[in-house]
């Protein structure tokens, strides 16, 4: 999430548990690059499913070598994303182009529970730093609103998986999280959405601060039943 001013280090407690490779993207390695531009080639339907995957021909497409190619295709066939038989090349999945659909109703299942049940296990420092990046967030208030609003979407959704108190969901909310940018990426973040985004996520902070457990899950599930009813939006 790149951005001439935003400074992530303004909310070191969300940087703790956000993990250097979203606080900086710079850490990121070849695979990963590979990883998402592939997944991304197959969410857009670039790449259909039965689709041969050619080490040589990805690299050669990707402008990189075969080594983080080969990298990225062991994730995608462990995510179940890419077949890939013994000694056979590896092959799209057919339905693989609705992972991020998939995975938007996998956080539909698990996301509003997490959200009540950390309502009062959030520590201090944490809520404070919420609270900050939805003042940073606000719409229009500075020039890099826009990348605030980002960084709120994922650091509240991954507090939630944090101190849901279920490590199982934690993992699967983390995992479903990693994906994130590919959304944004896919251009599912406009201006509109961005700003219906920031209120909805203002909301929650608030409601977390309030400690009210119901209203939490209550926005929750709203706000990710809005989320597929924006236009078949993924967020």
């Amino acid at each position: 999430m790149p951005s001439n001013s935003f400074n992530p280090h303004r909310y070191p407690a969300l940087c703790a548990i956000l993990g250097e490779e979203i606080v900086d993207p710079d850490h990121r390695s070849l695979a990963d690059e590979a990883h998402d531009r592939i997944l991304l080639k197959i969410i857009r339907g670039e790449l259909t499913a039965g689709t041969e995957l050619k080490t040589t021909k990805l690299a050669e497409m990707l402008g990189m070598s075969r080594t983080p190619v080969m990298q990225a295709l062991s994730r995608l066939t462990a995510d179940g994303i890419v077949s890939q038989a013994l000694n056979q090349r590896a092959t799209v999945r057919p339905g693989a182009e609705n992972w991020l659909v998939d995975l938007h109703q996998v956080r539909q299942l698990l996301e509003p529970e997490s959200a009540g049940s950390c309502v009062g296990r959030i520590p201090g420092d944490v809520l404070a730093d919420l609270d900050l990046l939805v003042r940073d967030a606000t719409p229009g208030k500075s020039p890099d609103w826009q990348t605030a609003a980002r960084w709120l979407d994922q650091a509240l959704h991954l507090v939630i998986a944090e101190y849901g108190g279920n490590l199982a969901m934690r993992a699967i909310i983390r995992r479903c999280w990693s994906y994130k940018r590919l959304s944004y990426e896919a251009g599912n973040d406009s201006d509109r959405h961005l700003r219906e985004g920031w209120k909805q996520h203002a909301a929650l902070v608030a409601a977390m601060r309030e400690e009210t457990p119901t209203r939490v899950t209550s926005l929750m599930e709203e706000h990710l039943r809005l989320a597929v009813a924006a236009g078949g939006r993924i967020v």
